[in-house]
């Protein structure tokens, strides 16, 4: 058990690093010892959107979620979605990070951001305002809540 956490720990130092052909080979040979530990499914997919290939990502994610699901992992699917021009889906994933956790933030940010995207201000209104309950930084909450001022208008 030791020997897997300090593996994944050397994995998302590497990939913190920016160091992705290191990253890579560790990740492979972690994969072939443990096929089946959805921390490296998720390290993986995190490598690939880091080097944008967001459609690998996603398949790493789409991967993951059915053996392990949480409101980041929704989160993090639909960031590749979203990157990979899959709006609706990403829409999709941040609504199930929603459903999971409730009082995660980000996934209302972005579902605000998308649907004042797709020009769906009532609902974008909806998010932003539900974001602004949350637990967030004061200077996040002034500056959604220019972007709220803007779009009322």
């Amino acid at each position: 058990m030791g020997n897997e956490l300090s593996r994944i720990d050397y994995i998302r130092e590497l990939i913190n690093d920016c160091r992705y052909d290191d990253a890579f080979e560790a990740l492979e040979i972690a994969q072939e010892k443990e096929p089946d530990n959805w921390e490296l499914f998720y390290e993986y997919a995190r490598l690939q959107f880091e080097l944008g290939d967001y459609s690998s990502a996603v398949a790493n994610y789409e991967e993951l979620i059915k053996h392990h699901q949480s409101a980041i992992i929704y989160y993090n699917l639909g960031e590749a979605y979203e990157c990979n021009g899959q709006l609706d889906k990403a829409i999709g994933s941040y609504l199930k990070a929603i459903t999971i956790n409730e009082k995660f933030p980000f996934a209302y940010k972005k579902l605000g951001m998308l649907f004042m995207a797709q020009n769906d201000t009532e609902s974008a209104i909806e998010y932003f305002e539900d974001y602004l309950k949350l637990d967030i930084a004061q200077d996040e909450k002034e500056s959604v809540q220019k972007v709220l001022k803007r779009i009322k208008k």
